[in-house]
């Protein structure tokens, strides 16, 4: 049942992507982080009108020009007449008949006579935006799938849009198992402090999920499988009990809920127990190693791309780093690294699989092959769920 990292990717953005999630809309003050189910059409041509790219004298016809009052921001720019001037400032409408904008500082005013400094009057067209020189009426200012940020917001409000189509947050529910695990204070002995209660759906709903539930579960096979078998959520994630031991129930429960196992076991360490499974019902089961890192590890290199599938949004790629100094090789597959971004490329962080604290300075984490990467080669990268 184990597969490759690859392989496990690919099958999570599948799982997301069979989910089907319902499309709502929201204002454009609701949108940020949202991903659009729909493009974004401009409503309007960009300039509206004909607009002046410099303050300055929109002018009509060669000089000198009579001046005749300023185009008021916000007004209909009314028209010239041959021999006119009208003083307007950057982004103001062209009046009507003008046929360039004459910079200030190219220009004199006295008794109301306008004169160019030179011997020539500015060519046609001058300083003039023509309009829909930016963006032409029914043209895409964002595709569906794109992630709405704060220029894709400005870009739809300048065109017309109050409000984006988006896909439905989809709704998690988290289950953390474990006898060992408390939430508050040091841990005594045999006991666990909980490192992922609060920072595991944090970090779901930084990227596009609703966490609509944490339960807390005991090592219990039944327990268990209450659970993970929950209705109203789209996605049941847990942490913990995915490995082989005479606790790790989650296995046992997805057999007693009825549910099909896509994969048990992925070519990576740390994260290598990692689980996906799809119950009676169609709803994906993402299971998490318990050590918090491996978890962080598991989430962001199959969690992430299972909730871009979801979405309909371009799933986290890879991409390509210089490593600093050499990478060695691990065992049973790729070896995960966090790693910091240096000018010299990256270089690992000091990291164990139970703790995140070596992660919280770290940028990436780096795929390290099974034959190893030497300094100044290549790595694959990808960034770290609150490095984004």
């Amino acid at each position: 049942m184990t597969v490759v990292l690859s392989e496990a990717r690919r099958m999570a953005r599948a799982a997301g992507a069979a989910m089907a999630l319902r499309v709502e809309t929201v204002g454009l003050a609701e949108a940020d982080g949202r991903v659009l189910a729909a493009d974004v059409v401009a409503a309007t041509r960009l300039p509206v009108t004909d607009a002046s790219a410099m303050d300055g004298w929109a002018v009509a016809g060669d000089g000198p020009w009579q001046v005749d009052g300023a185009v008021r921001m916000g007004a209909p720019p009314g028209s010239l007449t041959e021999g006119s001037a009208r003083v307007i400032t950057t982004g103001g409408a062209v009046p009507e008949g003008a046929t360039a904008v004459l910079r200030s500082e190219r220009g004199r005013v006295r008794d109301g006579v306008l004169t160019a400094d030179g011997p020539t009057s500015p060519a046609a067209g001058a300083d003039i935006r023509a309009a829909g020189d930016e963006v032409r009426s029914g043209s895409i200012v964002a595709p569906k799938g794109a992630r709405v940020t704060p220029a894709v917001i400005a870009a739809a409000a300048a065109t017309g849009a109050d409000a984006f189509e988006v896909v439905a947050r989809p709704r998690v529910a988290v289950v953390l198992v474990g006898d060992e695990f408390v939430v508050r204070g040091v841990p005594g002995p045999g006991q666990v402090r909980d490192a992922l209660g609060i920072a595991l759906p944090d970090l779901l709903q930084d990227n596009g999920a609703a966490v609509v539930t944490v339960e807390r579960v005991a090592d219990d096979l039944e327990a268990l499988r209450e659970a993970i078998s929950g209705g109203g959520v789209d996605l049941v994630v847990t942490a913990a009990a995915t490995g082989h031991g005479a606790c790790d129930h989650l296995a046992g429960a997805l057999d007693a809920a009825s549910a099909h196992v896509v994969f048990r076991g992925v070519g990576m360490r740390p994260g290598h127990p990692a689980l996906l499974a799809r119950r009676v019902d169609g709803v994906p089961v993402l299971g998490l190693p318990g050590n918090p890192f491996a978890a962080v590890v598991a989430l962001t290199v199959i969690g992430l791309p299972l909730l871009a599938g979801a979405l309909g949004a371009a799933p986290p790629r890879p991409r390509r780093r210089v490593a600093a100094e050499a990478f060695t090789a691990g065992t049973g597959g790729v070896r995960i690294v966090p790693v910091c971004e240096g000018d010299d490329g990256v270089r690992p962080v000091r990291q164990g699989p139970s703790v995140v604290s070596g992660a919280v300075a770290a940028d990436h984490l780096a795929f390290v092959p099974d034959h190893g990467v030497a300094a100044g080669g290549l790595l694959d990268v990808v960034d770290l769920p609150w490095r984004r």
